[in-house]
């Protein structure tokens, strides 16, 4: 079974995120165990999340008028899930229903300062388009989504390699967090047909190689990456657009859960990317994911633009 709501009406500017909402599943540990150990944990609220829906809450927040494209089977907690993006502002009439599917759902376990995250599959096999949700995404101001997800999508038979061209020539811009992209199989095609592309420490390592932070800059740029952001957790991150180059310091902050402050930082840099400008728009989102990870809740840092100027 596989079927859709059709996509809701509204001007742009508008952003379309693609990919994911979740029930995350939370649990504290007193340690990691090790293979074939045994630990009790305590068993913590349970609240929505998934990557991408983080991500689309947090703009939304920011004043941003956001259509989710998801697949998910009919449930309850489907239900939980969207009227929860609903009530943060966030379109969900583009979602498409798959009754094959199992529940989306994410367990995280919260050691001391650490997180670890468990992402059940879900077999998901295509992100079907109809001819009148690509003209959605050819009118937006910005696709944000992952490698794994685009390359999912379809539409007319065609997928995004084909599609990626004719989306950008249209105008939107291309938003890809690699954040759990760590493939090391020489795949340069991810890179391309990207315009801001946001990695973290340790898959940014991945990609170089090795070579220096300039170096990999250099050569993303010439596959085709307009801008490159590199966040480092409590360092703060590395800003590389044109050829400015911005290094920004986090705000110090008690960390309470870290979970989704990297969803935080991607979605309020672009959000505010055209009013502010690559470095006070990398300061606000530094700003934005020191409040994310101070509270309890991958959408701590969905708290608004007044919220976050507030804190710079």
């Amino acid at each position: 079974m596989n079927d859709r709501q059709s996509p809701a009406g509204g001007e742009p500017p508008y952003a379309v995120y693609i990919g994911d909402v979740a029930l995350d599943e939370y649990y504290r540990t007193p340690r990691w165990p090790s293979a074939a150990d045994k630990v009790e944990v305590e068993t913590l609220e349970a609240v929505p999340g998934g990557m991408i829906a983080n991500a689309a809450c947090v703009y939304a927040s920011l004043g941003g008028t956001v259509r989710f494209v998801t697949v998910l089977r009919h449930s309850p907690i489907t239900t939980f899930l969207l009227e929860d993006l609903e009530k943060a502002g966030v379109d969900v009439s583009m979602t498409i229903y798959d009754d094959s599917l199992p529940d989306s759902r994410t367990m995280i376990f919260l050691c001391g300062d650490e997180h670890t995250v468990f992402i059940p599959e879900l077999h998901l096999k295509e992100i079907p388009l109809k001819e009148e949700d690509l003209a959605v995404l050819k009118g937006a101001r910005y696709i944000y989504s992952t490698v794994g997800n685009l390359r999912l999508l379809t539409c007319g038979g065609r997928r995004w390699p084909e599609l990626a061209p004719e989306i950008r020539a249209a105008g939107a811009r291309v938003v890809v967090d690699y954040d759990v992209d760590y493939e090391r199989d020489g795949d340069c095609e991810r890179f391309r047909q990207v315009d801001i592309g946001f990695f973290n420490e340790t898959g940014f390592d991945s990609v170089r190689e090795g070579r220096s932070y300039e170096d990999t800059v250099r050569w993303l740029r010439e596959l085709g990456m307009g801008t490159v952001v590199v966040t480092l957790a409590e360092k703060g991150c590395r800003i590389y657009d044109g050829e400015a180059v911005y290094v920004l310091p986090a705000f110090p902050t008690e960390v309470v859960d870290v979970t989704g402050a990297g969803d935080t930082f991607c979605s309020t840099f672009i959000a505010l990317l055209d009013e502010y400008g690559p470095e006070k728009a990398g300061i606000m989102a530094n700003a934005a994911a020191s409040r994310c990870v101070s509270a309890m809740g991958a959408r701590a840092g969905a708290v608004g633009k007044e919220e976050v100027l507030r804190l710079i």
